[in-house]
């Protein structure tokens, strides 16, 4: 079974970012005869709005627990 690719433009709507243009490939890929996994990556014109607002999302980040990357002496 041969890997199937899509390709297209993307406009979402976050709540903080604000509109994001996004380029995505899309690209399945067989594990069996019945099953797929679907890869996809999203990228945002260089120098663009949507760059500038996929740049702020990527620089957060989740609280890191303090207690378990601290080391004991």
């Amino acid at each position: 079974m041969a890997a199937v690719r899509h390709e297209g433009v993307k406009r979402l709507q976050h709540p903080e970012a604000g509109l994001l243009e996004l380029t995505y490939q899309s690209l399945e890929l067989p594990l069996s005869q019945r099953a797929m996994h679907d890869l996809t990556a999203y990228t945002a014109e260089p120098g663009s709005t949507s760059e500038d607002r996929l740049k702020l999302l990527a620089s957060w980040k989740a609280p890191t627990d303090t207690a378990s990357s601290r080391t004991t002496k």
